[in-house]
């Protein structure tokens, strides 16, 4: 499992969106970069699986992409009502291996409060029929997240990733509890984000996960750019920082934590 372009162990990107103009109009530059950086693997997000033709055909041409989709909870109303057998179609194909990103937006989407939990709730049974983890985004409605996941895991237990975490010590305890992952994010480098280090240094290692959620939330020091897959090295050097151990050690913990999670990788 290494890398032997900067003698670095590999590292995954677990979460980004290759589709959004600014990656897709210099995508080989992009890919040639987190290769230089020992990027083994890269999952792109759709935010709406009615609308996946771009990423479904990106993962197709390169090796190492894969996919995952469903409805965001920033997607308007009608966006969050689908027929579960839709989405399941979707799963179907061989390299889409996780349902979403979904979850709980209250902050931007205050006003789809009651689409949202429908349409979280239907992702989880998709994901349980399919076989595959879930991907929850949370903003502003941690108690709701909890009480859901909670809820739908005692049903019938499903697999889960908390993606870009950086909600607070509740909703992180509840996720592992659940034994679900939290992924950090460049969130991780930001000089006012230290309440959230200190609640990754309390998380399982063997539950973590890196990602970019590129082209946002570029990390320190290059805060207010275009964010891409190549700064997830960024991300597992401060993410070795906050466990105290040594980087190759944890960029090949969190790789292998991405295999175990998204078991249909091939």
């Amino acid at each position: 499992m290494q890398n032997t372009i900067r003698n670095k162990s590999v590292v995954i990107d677990s979460h980004c969106h290759l589709d959004f103009e600014v990656l897709t109009k210099d995508l080989c530059g992009v890919l040639d970069r987190a290769k230089s950086v020992g990027v083994e693997k890269i999952l792109t997000i759709g935010t709406n699986f009615r609308e996946i033709s771009e990423i479904i055909s990106i993962s197709e041409r390169h090796e190492e992409i894969f996919f995952a989709a469903g409805v965001h909870p920033n997607q308007p109303s009608k966006s969050l009502k689908f027929k579960n057998e839709d989405l399941l179609s979707v799963c179907r194909h061989k390299k889409m291996i996780g349902v979403g990103e979904t979850g709980l937006d209250f902050y931007y989407s205050p006003d789809s409060k009651r689409d949202q939990i429908k349409s979280l709730i239907k992702h989880i049974e998709v994901a349980k029929e399919a076989n595959l983890p879930v991907i929850i985004h949370a903003r502003n409605a941690d108690e709701e997240i909890g009480e859901i996941l909670s809820e739908q895991y005692h049903k019938s237990s499903f697999k889960c990733v908390m993606h870009c975490f950086s909600s607070g010590s509740y909703l992180a305890e509840k996720a592992i509890d659940l034994g679900f992952y939290l992924s950090m994010s460049g969130i991780i480098t930001f000089k006012n984000a230290q309440v959230l280090r200190d609640i990754f240094s309390k998380v399982p290692i063997e539950k973590v996960l890196v990602e970019t959620d590129s082209p946002y939330l570029a990390p320190v020091p290059h805060r207010g750019k275009s964010n891409e897959p190549a700064f997830v090295s960024i991300v597992a050097k401060k993410g070795a920082e906050i466990f105290n151990v040594d980087e190759d050690f944890f960029r090949t913990q969190t790789t292998r934590n991405f295999y175990t999670l998204f078991e249909k990788v091939i």
